[in-house]
């Protein structure tokens, strides 16, 4: 029997593993499919795998695989669960916690109050990949910009609003290869927070994408929109995440991630 924890933030939701506990059965993409399938298996976004850490300043490392068997750079939902897991289910207390990730080692901190965890973690510094620029699609104008956060984005800020889904500008695929897409509407700069849609690679349409709420604000930074060290609230369909880029360009994520069950499951019945 291989046991499992369910993590969830902003419906963003993940099976975390402890590499050990697999002992023969490996996780090959069509296991992780199956295993991330809603319908006959777990059902998941991705897949979090906890393996011991290759640096010697780490805690713990974090291999992340999306839904359909790929292998993710980086996922800020993914982290925030995988160290209120590291909290919860391994008893690590340490902080900061260091996790080695697909974007290098990062940090998250954890502020409880009762029941609740806070969890902030560090997403490192984004870049600009595509500069910004004006688009129309669907006789709707945008401000489009490729943007890094460990993994690749494209940034859709809806100017004339719009009835545009989030997957039809991901099958644009403007670059010419996959990356996530976010659509950003109804941007308000007095309560400095926006509506924002998520199309992944790899997973789908999802309720929350963590990076991707990263690329946003990096974004509006980038255009002038909002300053640094400002707190911005991305307004997800499965929740609100807080995000802050600071003088240094480093990103921060926070929210509250919450734990949905532990189980455990047969190899043999993926097989």
């Amino acid at each position: 029997m291989i046991r499992f924890f369910k993590y969830s933030a902003a419906g963003n939701d993940f099976v975390i593993i402890n590499e050990p506990t697999l002992g023969s059965f490996a996780l090959t993409k069509e296991h992780i499919v199956r295993i991330c399938d809603r319908r006959f298996g777990i059902g998941a976004d991705g897949i979090l795998l906890h393996s011991a850490p290759e640096s010697k300043e780490a805690h713990a490392k974090m291999t992340i695989f999306n839904s359909d068997g790929s292998v993710a750079e980086m996922c800020g939902n993914g982290i925030r669960c995988f160290a209120l897991y590291l909290i919860k289910d391994c008893g690590m207390h340490f902080d900061p916690l260091r996790i080695e990730t697909g974007n290098g080692l990062l940090e998250a901190r954890c502020e409880k109050a009762g029941n609740t965890y806070t969890i902030s973690a560090s997403l490192g510094k984004a870049h600009i990949t595509d500069k910004t620029r004006k688009v129309v699609f669907g006789g709707c104008e945008f401000i489009r910009t490729g943007v890094s956060t460990g993994n690749p984005h494209l940034v859709y800020i809806a100017e004339n609003g719009t009835g545009t889904d989030v997957e039809e500008l991901w099958k644009l695929r403007e670059l010419g290869y996959e990356t996530n897409v976010e659509l950003v509407t109804d941007i308000d700069l007095v309560k400095n927070c926006a509506k924002v849609d998520v199309f992944e690679r790899g997973a789908g349409r999802t309720l929350a994408c963590g990076t991707g709420g990263a690329a946003v604000v990096n974004t509006l930074l980038s255009i002038g929109k909002i300053k640094e060290n400002q707190v911005f609230t991305v307004k997800y369909p499965g929740g609100d995440i807080s995000y802050t880029v600071n003088s240094d360009g480093e990103t921060f994520i926070s929210g509250i991630p919450l734990k949905i069950f532990t189980g455990e499951f047969e190899g043999q019945d993926f097989g």
